[in-house]
């Protein structure tokens, strides 16, 4: 059997780096068999093996959202506190009056909450049922990146790119819309985890899933930035968790946060949140990449 294409850089040369159950849907669900982690020889880029089958038709329909994620207002409730941060780091200022499109988008919640400074709000969105809620909140909609129409000033995408198959075209089709000097955020999970470092025989069933097709490392994600013609790449962490969620995988092996009672107050665990990112082992990567460079 031919060895799969890495899919940043081409190259057929791989081995397989993990052959175990990976999980099958969200938070909770089951481990499923028959699928590899492989890593790329050339450039190290880690990616699933082999691809689901009918993945447009998973994210066009409900059955992303049944497996994954819950109705709209859960949504909102569960990740309206991370726009906040997403925000802070952008600048008010980059984004006031500007065209701003979010690839990847769910239910718009970063759009909705900076909606009301810009000149415009784009959502690339594949899901039906989130496109109508989409367009009920005033955004421009489009399925999927090649599809916009519009020059963008400022793209951003959180969490999406790890799910997505043709990473050159992704990327290159956000670049083309970016006007000159246009800026990309970009945001996904660590495969550098402090947790999958600490825990890796309990931690990487959880890690390694279905629907994640891309595992990115600081040197991989900046690759795929500059093969898209990037050329200003500034690689910062974002760590979502507190040091209960490390110490719950260590006593438990299994995701949610310890109790620990008063033991850590909210300032030990922002100085806890701000070191894992200091060192590069946060839970997310947060790229800031520039078209025409600075």
């Amino acid at each position: 059997m031919n060895n799969p294409v890495c899919r940043i850089c081409g190259s057929n040369l791989n081995k397989i780096i993990y052959n175990r159950p990976i999980r099958k849907g969200g938070v909770g669900s089951k481990t499923i068999r028959g699928y590899q982690i492989h890593q790329c020889d050339i450039c190290a880029f880690v990616f699933l093996n082999p691809i689901p089958k009918n993945l447009n038709d998973f994210y066009e329909n409900d059955d992303y959202r049944v497996q994954f994620e819950k109705d709209i207002a859960s949504i909102q409730e569960k990740y309206d506190p991370e726009q906040g941060s997403r925000i802070s780091r952008i600048g008010i200022q980059t984004l006031r009056n500007k065209v701003v499109a979010d690839y990847g988008a769910s239910a718009g919640l970063f759009l909705d909450a900076i909606k009301g400074i810009t000149k415009k709000t784009i959502a690339v969105e594949p899901s039906r049922l989130y496109q109508k809620y989409l367009r009920s909140q005033k955004h421009i909609c489009y399925s999927y990146a090649d599809k916009v129409k519009e020059k963008i000033d400022v793209a951003v995408s959180f969490d999406t790119i790890e799910h997505i198959l043709d990473l050159n075209g992704f990327v290159e089709h956000i670049f083309n819309s970016l006007v000159n000097n246009g800026i990309f955020y970009l945001s996904m999970p660590n495969y550098s985890d402090l947790v999958r470092i600490v825990c890796r025989d309990s931690f990487e069933p959880f890690f390694y899933q279905v629907s994640h097709l891309n595992y990115f490392d600081k040197n991989s994600a900046k690759l795929l930035l500059k093969f898209a013609g990037f050329k200003e790449v500034r690689i910062e962490y974002l760590h979502k968790y507190t040091i209960n969620n490390l110490l719950q995988w260590t006593e438990n092996t299994k995701p949610g946060d310890l109790y620990t009672g008063h033991i850590f107050d909210s300032s030990f665990h922002n100085i806890y949140r701000s070191e894992i990112e200091r060192q590069g082992i946060a839970s997310h990567l947060f790229i800031t990449a520039h078209k025409g460079g600075l």
